[in-house]
């Protein structure tokens, strides 16, 4: 989920992520430059596991929306993105999704 300003944009995938930012799919975008809040909700994650961070709109395209995360990460935000990168990279021949829920 994305949010800028009045603008709350929900996303069930991405089409890809790293430690540094996330790009996902859907009709509804941000302009590029804007900055915006960014909350990954972890489906297969225990009970409220998410990341939690600021970013800054640095693509959109018909590929998608490019969101370069402009915040470290707290703690419980870090580890949670690494566990998904790293059991999405265990399954690298599957499609790429971030399984969150809007």
């Amino acid at each position: 989920m994305m949010v800028a300003e009045d603008q709350i944009i929900a996303c069930t995938s991405a089409i890809d992520i790293s430690m540094g930012g996330i790009m996902v799919g859907g009709q509804d975008r941000l302009p590029v430059g804007c900055e915006c809040g960014v909350a990954i909700l972890l489906e297969d994650a225990e009970a409220g596991k998410r990341v939690v961070t600021r970013g800054t709109v640095v693509r959109s395209d018909t590929h998608g929306m490019a969101i370069r995360f402009s915040k470290s990460l707290d703690e419980g935000s870090y580890e949670a993105l690494r566990t998904l990168i790293r059991a999405l990279c265990s399954g690298a021949d599957q499609p790429i999704e971030a399984r969150a829920k809007p």
